[in-house]
């Protein structure tokens, strides 16, 4: 699976915001994992439909 338009413009935004700090492509699910600055969501998954969640959501989708 390639990434989303959507997803390229949440990444894109985040970096020139500055609040990027890593990121990673899961190919076979379709989710960036990413890692921000942020105190209140520090790790969080970009889906393919552009909505950002924590973590540990992941494990309920």
């Amino acid at each position: 699976m390639e990434p989303t338009e959507t997803q390229y413009l949440i990444i894109n935004a985040l970096e020139t915001l500055e609040l990027l700090e890593w990121r990673l492509y899961d190919e076979e699910t379709g989710y960036w994992r990413i890692q921000t600055p942020s105190p209140v969501l520090p790790v969080a998954y970009i889906l393919p439909n552009g909505d950002i969640v924590p973590s540990d959501w992941i494990s309920e989708l």
